[in-house]
């Protein structure tokens, strides 16, 4: 059984574990595998941020939303509920919680079941943290992805891991089947941040071609403002941040083809995006399918809109 001293690192807390981010951009996730998985495709995760699986979670936004009636039969409310099933089918629960913590699965942990079930092949977390790593690698070690096991990787990227994600795209080592999830936090609001926004210009470009060709099933990226709400409405809403940066949050949704590009945004209390690469036969039964999973959201949100044309 897991307790709450195997979720912790030393250096990366939990405070956004559960937030508003969180419980759209996993059901997002979700839902493109859905959609995988009824096309009879099983794919191979990358996660560029991969994180460490699972969180203690004292987030008001996720309290808020298992208290609504439609969490329960929710894609997300289901997933959380079979990763943390009884043993050996989940990971059972988690000890010495306080009275407000919630255990959390995130994209990792949702994912690794997802390979568990088969709904997926195999799960790569990328993340230069050794804590982190540590902390996925023991959630990983439960006897209910012993099956697995062997499909569940943490790998070191030495360093951020957009240079390797970039070096793997344009030599090809990504497949058809492949998913790609970059999270690349608050980056894309500061001025000193130019060569990351123009790493993130070549890797987007380089995914919406991959798409295209057949030589990758989706890639996701995912925006945040941190807590600079005026930066977001900015970029969201009017002219951009700063006066629309080189390569700002504008540019980078402009790169995606528009018949291969889904934009959700969202706001509860903060701001977020996330922009979603599909192949253009898809874009319509994915946009459809993440609009139905995330309505019963929407009464808890200042506002969630997923734009199929994009921004």
């Amino acid at each position: 059984m897991l307790s709450r001293q195997d979720l912790t690192s030393p250096s990366r807390q939990d405070k956004n574990a559960g937030n508003s981010g969180d419980l759209v951009k996993h059901t997002v996730y979700l839902a493109v595998l859905n959609h995988l998985s009824q096309a009879r495709r099983k794919a191979g995760i990358v996660e560029a941020h991969g994180g460490k699986g699972v969180y203690v979670s004292s987030n008001p936004h996720l309290r808020r939303a298992r208290e609504v009636a439609q969490y329960s039969t929710s894609i997300l409310g289901q997933a959380q509920v079979e990763c943390f099933a009884p043993p050996p089918d989940g990971l059972g629960g988690v000890g010495g919680l306080a009275a407000q913590e919630i255990a959390y699965a995130g994209s990792g942990g949702l994912h690794a079941k997802a390979v568990a079930t088969g709904l997926a092949d195999s799960l790569e977390l990328l993340d230069t943290d050794s804590g982190v790593r540590a902390v996925a690698d023991r959630i990983f070690s439960e006897d209910c992805f012993s099956k697995v096991r062997g499909n569940l990787r943490t790998s070191d990227p030495n360093g951020p891991s957009e240079p390797m994600v970039l070096s793997r795209l344009e030599a090809g080592g990504f497949g058809p089947d492949h998913v790609l999830h970059l999270d690349p936090f608050a980056f894309v609001m500061a001025p000193e941040d130019e060569q990351m926004r123009a790493l993130y210009r070549e890797l987007i470009r380089e995914c919406d071609a991959r798409v295209q060709q057949h030589g990758l099933a989706v890639a996701s990226v995912f925006f945040t403002w941190g807590s600079n709400n005026a930066a977001a409405k900015a970029d969201l809403f009017d002219g951009g941040y700063g006066g629309r940066l080189d390569d700002g949050y504008q540019a980078l949704i402009a790169a995606v083809h528009r018949d291969q590009r889904i934009v959700v945004t969202w706001c509860w209390e903060l701001y977020f995006s996330l922009l979603c690469i599909v192949p253009a036969d898809a874009k319509e039964r994915v946009t459809r399918a993440v609009a139905a999973e995330l309505a019963w959201l929407k009464p808890l949100m200042r506002m969630i809109e997923v734009d199929h044309g994009g921004a």
